[in-house]
């Protein structure tokens, strides 16, 4: 689980300053495990744009998304990512297990990437 490729070039457009857009959290229901090439979610459910960006610790950035019990509803949560306005996946996590919505219960997705050696 981790960064794709994609992910990188995204990361290195940004340092260059050459990427501006909107980022995503954006939640699917397929299980496939994670490989470096993954360029999508392998079933996206839905999609929210990032509420929170936080820079304040060292080497990581954390982004928050805010899923309500509408949104949400019948989903069976099994992967998440982050991903641009565009589709661009920038990492893909795939869950152990799965959690189901059923129209009650509202999500929040705190995804945490550290820069580091």
């Amino acid at each position: 689980m981790g960064i794709v490729a994609n992910g990188l070039s995204i990361c290195a457009a940004a340092l260059g300053g050459s990427y501006s857009g909107n980022h995503y959290i954006a939640v699917g229901q397929g299980s496939t495990a994670y490989t470096s090439g993954d360029t999508a979610l392998v079933s996206q459910f839905d999609k929210n744009q990032i509420d929170t960006n936080d820079f304040n610790t060292a080497e990581q950035v954390t982004m928050v998304a805010n899923w309500s019990p509408t949104d949400i509803s019948g989903c069976v949560l099994k992967e998440f990512g982050v991903s641009t306005a565009g589709n661009v996946l920038l990492n893909r996590e795939v869950l152990a297990g799965s959690l189901v919505f059923d129209g009650e219960q509202e999500l929040q997705i705190q995804q945490t990437i550290q820069f580091k050696i």
